[in-house]
């Protein structure tokens, strides 16, 4: 059976959760309240950075987090699917389309991001347009 593509995988429907945390993990104590967030809700929020704002990925969870009244957002679920995001986005330039119409992840990785060791696709375009936007590269 052929692997899903990055596009299938962002368009998959996903459950938004927020719940207590049953122990404590990575920042997240035992008891706050978790957001396990979903694809659509990394890109809509990264959507929302402007051209040259340069975030982490810290950042990002607090922002999902605040947005959707948990504590914390799990570090684990939005690293998958900012990486879902990312090579989704990758895979849109590589077709062709151009960047000012695909959400700019590349605001969301900053030159010592882990995400730049996984990453599949647009690696080279993200560098391309971090730097066009002045941010570190």
């Amino acid at each position: 059976m052929p692997r899903k593509s990055w596009s299938d995988k962002m368009a998959a429907p996903c459950k938004r959760e927020v719940k207590p945390a049953p122990k404590r993990f990575a920042d997240i104590a035992e008891g706050e309240l978790m957001l396990l967030t979903a694809p659509q809700d990394v890109a809509a929020m990264i959507a929302t950075l402007k051209e040259g704002e340069d975030i982490t990925v810290r950042e990002l969870r607090e922002r999902l987090a605040k947005k959707a009244r948990a504590d914390k957002a799990c570090p684990v679920v939005t690293g998958i699917h900012l990486r879902t995001v990312a090579e989704h986005a990758g895979e849109q330039l590589d077709a062709g389309v151009p960047a000012a119409k695909i959400v700019p992840v590349w605001r969301v990785m900053p030159k010592d991001a882990a995400i730049w060791t996984k990453l599949e696709n647009g690696r080279a375009a993200f560098r391309r347009l971090r730097k066009a936007e002045g941010l570190e590269v």
